[in-house]
């Protein structure tokens, strides 16, 4: 098999087409008006000078939290202005919540970066008063360079009383090895005061950390456990009055990739990788259900009605289970010998339809639970891919996959994100309409030549991922899309009430 990375699909990768939705007329779904766009025709774009790696948004849709780095950007959705920078942790953040029913309250943890983090490292969720937060002092990062060169002028006078002298070189080099540390002791301070965690938020494959209600929270004690072995995976469950410990669930043995209530909150479920998909009593913290499958698991969904669950496995099959029934299993869904992984899902409001995104060339299944069959399906091709060697060409099909789907506008448009492709794209299922809001120079069309070089290769990277929210009094569904330079705001019309709901 060739070599290929995804650095090389960045460059290569051009959009195309292999098989779409359709229409009730057996046509592709055409784009909505102005519904085909790329990089340049945003609405608004929030630059940073590293990519974005997390973003979050309130349930009323008023502010929106971007994890940069080690600092939180806070955004007000009405004048796109900052509300501050959150800074208290001391590395990569890698999970981001607001609190539902509550623009005030944001939770965020942090994991080690291997070898960039201190032995002594502990991972910490913090929990954030932002209201207080943008009111108090914080230094730029850039202003502490001071703090810096005053240590390097000291520790240079002092080994000059013990007769070693130091060159401006060696200064500089002091101040640089400062900074870091200075830039940790500072944002250690900044969250003296703050409810911080020994712990980890579970933010992979849309888990959900909070309960709808946002009584509670879900969080994975302590240190990240070795995976892909047999360790004690637990889940910790806490009080959002004053994020006390309320119960332990106990029992994975593997690495845990997706937790989430359901929306009436008696029930609460776990995915994992140790073979198991776990449904617990929300209240008493028991284990009602184990469903046990014979490879990795990756994500999990409940219906609206808290009636069913879905599952996918590492073999790319889909699970859908009647959690109130004497036979559990109520369909098992798997297209062929070689299913891609399927690691992400959601349910229609109306619980019968069921969105799947696949590893592979970016594959969206709509599914009927009822009918227990494939009604739509999206699969991307390689075709126009910017490579010469066909065995390549087949290669970059694996590395576009579909890592977000959402339905939103009370079900009648559906949001992706695809990996590779790094773009999003929206159905709207009743109006049979979608638009794409693509990675610059993905597409041609204006603008695409500002992102390829004179060979034609595209010169930016991919995304981490994309936020999604309505504002139902300006009749507009927002995306944020975060690329590899900035974080990209797109907007979509609503559905007017009473048109055309599913």
């Amino acid at each position: 098999m060739p070599c290929y990375s995804s650095w090389q699909l960045f460059q290569d990768w051009r959009y195309a087409i292999d098989k779409d939705f359709v229409t009730s007329e057996g046509e592709p779904f055409p784009y909505a008006d102005n519904g085909k766009r790329q990089w340049g025709s945003e609405i608004e774009r929030f630059p940073f000078d590293e990519e974005p790696q997390n973003g979050c948004v309130s349930s009323d849709g008023t502010r929106l939290a971007i994890a940069v780095g080690q600092n939180i950007h806070v955004f007000d959705t009405e004048t796109w202005g900052s509300v501050c920078v959150l800074k208290g942790h001391t590395s990569r953040i890698d999970g981001l919540a607001f609190k539902p029913n509550d623009a005030n309250t944001l939770v965020s943890s942090e994991e080690s970066n291997y070898g960039a983090t201190p032995a002594d490292f502990k991972p910490a969720t913090i929990v954030w008063d932002i209201d207080k937060a943008k009111n108090a002092p914080a230094p730029e990062d850039t202003s502490l360079g001071g703090a810096g060169a005053a240590a390097a002028t000291a520790a240079v006078g002092k080994l000059e009383d013990l007769g070693v002298k130091l060159t401006e070189d060696d200064k500089a080099e002091l101040e640089k090895s400062f900074l870091p540390d200075i830039i940790r002791a500072v944002a250690k301070r900044n969250v003296a005061d703050n409810t911080r965690i020994h712990a980890r938020l579970n933010t992979s494959f849309q888990s959900e950390n909070f309960s709808p209600s946002g009584k509670q929270m879900a969080y994975l004690p302590g240190d990240r456990p070795h995976s892909n072995g047999n360790a004690p995976w637990d889940i910790e469950i806490c009080s959002t009055d004053n994020f006390e410990h309320v119960m332990t669930l106990k029992g994975h043995t593997d690495a845990i990739m997706w937790t989430g209530w359901s929306p009436d909150e008696t029930l609460f479920a776990s995915v994992a990788w140790d073979g198991t998909i776990r449904i617990w009593d929300a209240v008493e913290g028991r284990e009602i259900h184990r469903f046990e499958t014979d490879h990795q698991n990756w994500t999990g969904a409940f219906s609206s009605d808290s009636q069913y669950f879905v599952a996918t496995g590492g073999s790319g099959t889909v699970r859908v289970y009647a959690l109130r029934q004497d036979d559990t299993l109520h369909w098992e869904f798997k297209a062929g010998d070689r299913d891609p992984w399927r690691r992400t899902v959601s349910w229609h409001p109306d619980g019968k339809l069921i969105a799947v995104g696949g590893e592979d060339r970016g594959e969206i299944l709509l599914l009927d639970i009822e009918k227990k069959e494939v009604i739509q399906k999206r699969m991307l091709s390689t075709a126009a891919g910017q490579v010469d060697d066909e065995e390549l060409r087949s290669t970059m099909g694996g590395f576009i996959g579909v890592s977000e789907v959402r339905f939103v506008d009370r079900g009648n448009k559906l949001a992706v994100w695809a990996h590779g492709d790094s773009s999003i794209e929206v159905f709207d299922i009743n109006q049979q309409v979608k638009w794409r809001f693509a990675r610059g120079g993905t597409e041609d069309g204006p603008g695409a030549d500002k992102w390829r070089d004179e060979k034609g290769k595209v010169t930016n990277e991919g995304g981490s991922g994309m936020v999604v929210w309505e504002q139902r009094d300006k009749g507009q569904l927002f995306l944020a899309s975060l690329d590899f330079d900035a974080v990209r705001i797109w907007a979509v019309p609503l559905t007017a009430d009473g048109v055309n709901d599913h």
